[in-house]
């Protein structure tokens, strides 16, 4: 099946918004994190289950205790509807989670009190919609399909 010009730009365009979430997760700038959903969005994400809104709180409040994160993303897949005005995406990510020592209380892991690595690998299955002529994420699933944590060797 032959690719589209239309279609390699939507994909640079979501891998685009895909980059712009992990950026805007790993500096902390909720903006940037919040403009990759839609207002309608849906998430699902370990335990949180609501809006974009519920997720940048949930978010924002986990990483409180965690002082460096780095997320990356790979291994995009792509199935587009036949109006090419929607898309369903599969993006593999690992997020590795610096956890500083002295957390006993708040953290997603046990540390111990203890300076932990978490890592975290899994997928964002997305549902975008081009809106306005941009694309943009409308649902999330994400799946932990393994995590590790470790004491910290820092």
């Amino acid at each position: 099946m032959a690719v589209t010009m239309d279609e390699l730009l939507a994909r640079e365009e979501m891998r685009d918004v895909l980059h712009r979430y992990c950026k805007g997760i790993d500096r902390r700038d909720w903006a940037l994190v919040r403009s990759c959903f839609a207002d309608d969005h849906v998430h699902k994400h370990a335990t949180i289950e609501g809006s974009a809104d519920d997720f940048v709180r949930m978010a924002s409040a986990v990483l409180s205790t965690i002082p460096a994160t780095h997320h990356t993303i790979g291994n995009m897949h792509f199935a587009f509807a036949e109006d090419g005005l929607s898309a369903e995406t599969e993006a593999n990510f690992v997020a590795y989670h610096l956890i500083e020592a002295g957390h006993t209380e708040g953290t997603p892991v046990p540390t111990g009190g203890k300076a932990t690595d978490w890592i975290v690998a899994g997928r964002y299955c997305d549902r975008f919609e081009k809106r306005d002529g941009k694309w943009i994420i409308v649902r999330r699933q994400a799946y932990h399909d393994w995590e590790r944590f470790d004491p910290a060797n820092i």
